[in-house]
């Protein structure tokens, strides 16, 4: 089970996760006075001194400490690393990417009588899983339906891997809150500060303010650009399987279904997506937003500006991309201010700036022109006085 306490180091101790150093200190030595083996003979007391002496070191520590707690988020007991050499995971074969994910897939083969299913997880960047989504829906299409009980379990799989590719968050969080401090172990810090930044992501509220705190504590120089991935494009590429045998059957009974062009053209529009837009600001200077979009007509940055300053009409989740079936980027509460930087051209989606800088998109019917709640100091969105 995790509980912010894996390897039992503060249950040791008899304190809390939220408590002070100060207070860890105190209980150590109080704990020690009675545990000591100098002063306890007693059967268990080497073994429970041993024990507290273990937490204490790793819990005096500030930065061991934040380790602790982050790794106690991502794994249980039976899971946890070693703290002290932790391996970065890679991709399929065997490189070191920042952009990699944790997916899971499930393939049936009919046995006439029976079936087997088998679920397997894959950490892979976005090539690989597009491969890998693709050679299990071939499987699954050629081989799933022979035999009664296959059947069910075929379309169920089908179903799931289609839908829920990427809902793997747990993985996510785990994979990349680990190499991020991997990275930072080896320092490379710029790839550690990359994962980190990926890692929030999946992170809920209390996991995200341990991230932020490490994320602090890197010296990066540079930030990561790197594709977003796209889920339309993980579900495209299971389609093409039956698209494939529904147009081989078309031939086969003469009867026409899909040209070669026209199904070619279906399948190249899936690898025509803009993943970067380039943002730029009033003042000339340009970046590169890592959102994924199609599309998207940019609006000027100016941050001194007020003419583009919006609020959500309820609480909303900001999206990667112009579509639901993006990850969220943030969820905020209604009449949160945000800017607008753009809109698609459909203009049923547009682009905003959140607080801290990070692009995303709500629908256009979820904002309205002007400040909500007010702006924090710190906040990214408007840098002007007096508004």
């Amino acid at each position: 089970m995790i509980n912010g306490d894996s390897l039992g180091y503060y249950a040791a101790l008899e304190v809390t996760p939220d408590v002070g150093a100060e207070t860890i200190k105190q209980q150590y030595h109080e704990l020690a006075k009675i545990w000591h083996p100098d002063r306890n003979t007693g059967d268990e007391a080497a073994e429970k001194f041993q024990k507290i002496s273990v937490a204490y070191m790793v819990l005096k520590d500030e930065k061991t400490r934040l380790q602790y707690d982050l790794l106690s988020q991502a794994y249980d007991s039976d899971h946890f690393p070693d703290m002290n050499n932790l391996k970065i995971y890679t991709n399929r074969v065997g490189n070191e990417e920042v952009d990699l994910r944790h997916i899971k897939l499930t393939t049936v083969v009919g046995l006439l009588a029976k079936h087997k299913e088998t679920t397997h997880t894959e950490i892979c960047n976005y090539k690989e899983a597009r491969y890998l989504a693709f050679t299990t829906a071939l499987k699954n299409w050629l081989f799933g339906w022979w035999g009664v009980t296959a059947i069910p379990a075929n379309l169920k799989a089908i179903s799931n891997n289609y839908n829920k590719i990427l809902s793997d968050s747990k993985g996510c969080f785990t994979l990349l809150t680990h190499n991020m401090l991997a990275y930072a172990q080896e320092k490379k810090y710029d790839e550690a500060y990359a994962s980190g930044r990926l890692a929030l992501r999946y992170a809920d509220a209390g996991q995200k303010g341990l991230i932020q705190q490490f994320m602090e504590t890197i010296p990066y120089q540079r930030d990561y650009i790197y594709p977003q991935w796209k889920t339309a494009g993980l579900k495209m590429v299971q389609l093409v399987v039956p698209v494939v045998i529904l147009f081989a059957l078309g031939l086969s009974s003469g009867t026409k279904i899909m040209t070669s062009e026209e199904f070619k053209q279906l399948w190249m529009s899936q690898n025509n997506i803009n993943y970067f837009q380039e943002v730029r600001f009033q003042n000339g200077a340009k970046t590169v937003d890592d959102v994924a979009v199609a599309k998207v007509v940019s609006i000027p940055v100016d941050t001194e500006d007020v003419s583009n300053i919006y609020h959500v009409t309820k609480d909303s989740r900001v999206m990667y991309g112009p579509d639901n079936n993006f990850d969220v980027l943030a969820e905020i509460p209604a009449h949160t201010t945000v800017r607008l930087t753009g809109y698609t051209p459909d203009e049923q989606w547009v682009r905003v700036m959140i607080d801290n800088g990070e692009m995303g998109f709500v629908p256009k019917p979820d904002i309205s022109r002007g400040k909500g709640k007010e702006i924090p100091e710190n906040s990214k969105i408007y840098t002007g006085a007096g508004f």
